[in-house]
């Protein structure tokens, strides 16, 4: 009877979370250009919704796999693996971010582009390098929550040490989409997120049904 209970409760709150998460994309979609500002507000934004939702699962929810997904504490550890090589990248003198990974003169793609970009290297069967593959059994929620807000809150403050020229012209490596330029680096990782989000809801959501 308490599980009964449980996850007739559990369930109205996923589609409340999924309705969250749409209104996160349609905002976002609704934008052509963001500024350092509006970037940095939007990751904070967006993560700190993720790790709260994280901390809210119960420790077999955490764990939970439908078989086919990863479990919820694999998606976190995914972001997590995810989000430090661009936190060091993004602490690199600037001069050796030309070095390593060059320079366009083509200007960014507004989020809306980048994100119809990514989702098209997706569906073309597009999938993470092994390297950020999270292991089957990852650490535990409250460890890998401290690790990515920690990561967050230093990207958001290197991301002010760049000028938006900067950000238009700089490049970084990304695995699907090839050289782009940071602000579309940080166009994805505000995206990233909340796709990595929307599957452990969804995986859960499944369970209730």
């Amino acid at each position: 009877m308490r599980l009964t209970r449980r996850i007739a409760f559990l369930c109205p709150i996923r589609q409340n979370i999924l309705k969250q998460l749409a209104t996160f994309t349609t905002i976002l979609l609704s934008t052509n250009a963001m500024n350092k500002q509006e970037i940095t507000e939007s990751l904070t934004d967006n993560y700190t919704a993720f790790t709260n939702y994280m901390a809210n699962l119960m420790e077999r929810d955490f764990h939970y796999t439908n078989g086919s997904s990863w479990s919820a504490g694999q998606q976190l550890a995914h972001i997590v693996l995810c989000m430090q090589p661009l936190v060091q990248v993004f602490g690199m003198e600037k001069a050796a971010i030309t070095q390593a990974f060059g320079i366009t003169d083509r200007g960014s793609r507004s989020y809306q582009q980048l994100l119809t970009d990514y989702k098209a290297k997706l569906s073309e069967g597009g999938k993470a390098p092994t390297r950020f593959v999270p292991d089957d059994n990852p650490q535990d929620c409250t460890t890998l929550c401290k690790q990515l807000n920690a990561l967050i809150n230093k990207l958001t403050k290197t991301i002010d040490t760049f000028t938006e020229e900067e950000l238009d012209t700089l490049c970084i490596p990304h695995p699907l989409l090839g050289a782009i330029t940071l602000r579309e680096m940080l166009y994805n990782a505000i995206y990233h997120v909340t796709h990595h989000w929307e599957i452990a809801v969804c995986n859960l959501k499944e369970r209730c049904s």
